[in-house]
């Protein structure tokens, strides 16, 4: 690389400022690509969830040993992250359930 004409048209403070906006925008790319890529795992996981025969008295524990081996399951890798989005959903699940027997009290 230093051998190549390109290198020696900057100066060594130039060639560094260069580096490191390539470095910058490196790690800018990465931290995209990394978010995307977990919003994708969380979307996948709320997939699984809604797909998944629970009821709002379903446990983690129970979900995680019906589900464990589900590639949508294993993509989240914090344990913490994929228990609080199944309490999100459980927690929707009891609300859903509470505004039915209400509408069903109306009813009658």
């Amino acid at each position: 690389m230093v051998f190549d004409p390109r290198y020696l048209l900057l100066t060594s403070a130039q060639r560094k400022q260069v580096f490191d906006q390539f470095v910058k925008s490196r790690m800018k790319d990465e931290y995209k690509e990394k978010k995307s890529k977990l919003q994708k795992a969380r979307e996948e996981f709320k997939q699984l969830l809604e797909e998944a025969k629970i009821t709002s008295r379903s446990t983690f524990k129970e979900f995680c040993a019906r589900y464990c081996a589900d590639q949508r399951f294993s993509a989240l890798n914090r344990k913490k992250e994929q228990e609080v989005l199944f309490q999100h959903y459980i927690t929707s699940l009891k609300k859903r359930d509470k505004e039915n027997r209400a509408r069903l009290r109306k009813m009658r």
